[in-house]
């Protein structure tokens, strides 16, 4: 399918240094500034057609983000290796400030050969590179999965799969900070199938089991309260809260709820003991407490309860069976019964 150009003809020069404006993939920016003035759509060699095979399979001739005309090298290269000055194809040689341009590209594009013979180790921190940025992992789990990958590597003479394996790293990593709180097994198997790598929670947990002895160190469990913050941000955060504090007249602000909540989940915590707290989820059982929260705190208040199990699970992602479960077997005889 073609699509016009949206970009006007005559638009020659940059609106804010005057610049020429040249066309890059699918953008038409500024030569000097690097401001994108307009869109640019041209004919695509990609079929578009829904494919009739329901598999991974396609997605690897295509790059991530469907870009169709970027592939990642040029294919071929400028001029010899050892070459100073670079020239047109007509032997003349070019202005200095295109020297500059394609010099800079040049030697960005040598990086290829620089990793020759190591292309699976570079596509993989690729890959980690990616995954930190969708999942908003901070440096020190990024860096720390990457030592990890090497590190059974060089214990390892042949690993099963190299992308399950930093998958299993970026895992054990975050489970050492506590930042975001700690990644579920789920959330990294969707983030890789999300960039069309076929990695499912079994995979992740069978490196687990079979290289967690290379890395030397106990993982120490994590508990409820370390989910608490990230759980109720994506409570308060629910499309439809805003909705629910109106329609039960709850005189609390959102804001002022939301401490209330996280007040109420934390003294709740505090009374429920190791012999309670046996055999549970701490991700699932910390999901009922805040609806455990929530109603304490409407009947603190002679008010309504704000949320209920369908919202919680809809935010949360945990199962609405699960948290009646938590709610109806521990919880409730607990607080609610006294």
């Amino acid at each position: 399918m073609v699509e016009e150009i949206s970009a006007k003809e005559n638009l020659k020069k940059c609106s804010e240094c005057g610049g020429n404006i040249i066309e890059t993939s699918f953008e038409l920016i500024c030569k000097e500034c690097g401001l994108v003035h307009e869109n640019h759509f041209k004919e695509s060699s990609y079929v578009s057609n829904k494919p009739q095979i329901k598999s991974n399979l396609s997605k690897q001739y295509v790059s991530l983000g469907q870009r169709t005309d970027f592939i990642g090298g040029l294919g071929t290269f400028i001029d010899y290796e050892n070459t100073k000055y670079l020239k047109d194809k007509s032997g003349k040689l070019l202005s200095p400030n295109e020297q500059k341009l394609y010099r800079r590209l040049k030697k960005n594009y040598t990086q290829f050969l620089r990793i020759k013979d190591h292309e699976t180790e570079y596509r993989v921190f690729n890959i980690l590179n990616k995954i930190a940025v969708y999942l908003n992992l901070n440096r020190n789990i990024r860096n720390n999965a990457a030592y990890f990958y090497k590190k059974i590597l060089r214990k390892e003479k042949k690993v099963i799969n190299n992308i399950s394996l930093i998958a299993f790293c970026i895992f054990y990593s975050a489970r050492k900070e506590f930042h975001n709180a700690p990644i579920t097994i789920n959330e990294i198997s969707k983030a890789f199938q999300n960039f069309g790598h076929r990695v499912n929670p079994r995979l992740i947990l069978r490196d687990g089991v079979k290289y967690k002895k290379h890395l030397c160190k106990s993982s120490t469990p994590h508990r409820s309260e370390h989910y608490i913050v990230r759980l109720l941000n994506e409570v308060i955060n629910h499309k439809d809260l805003e909705n629910r504090l109106q329609k039960k007249g709850l005189t609390f602000s959102k804001q002022r709820y939301h401490i209330e909540l996280s007040k109420k989940c934390r003294e709740i915590f505090r009374q429920l003991s190791p012999w309670h707290r046996g055999g549970r989820n701490p991700f699932i059982l910390t999901g009922a407490v805040i609806y455990l929260a929530n109603k304490l705190i409407a009947k603190e208040h002679n008010q309504k309860s704000v949320l209920t199990q369908s919202l919680i699970s809809e935010a949360t992602q945990i199962a609405e069976y699960s948290i009646r479960d938590h709610y109806v077997n521990l919880l409730k005889p607990l607080f609610i019964s006294k």
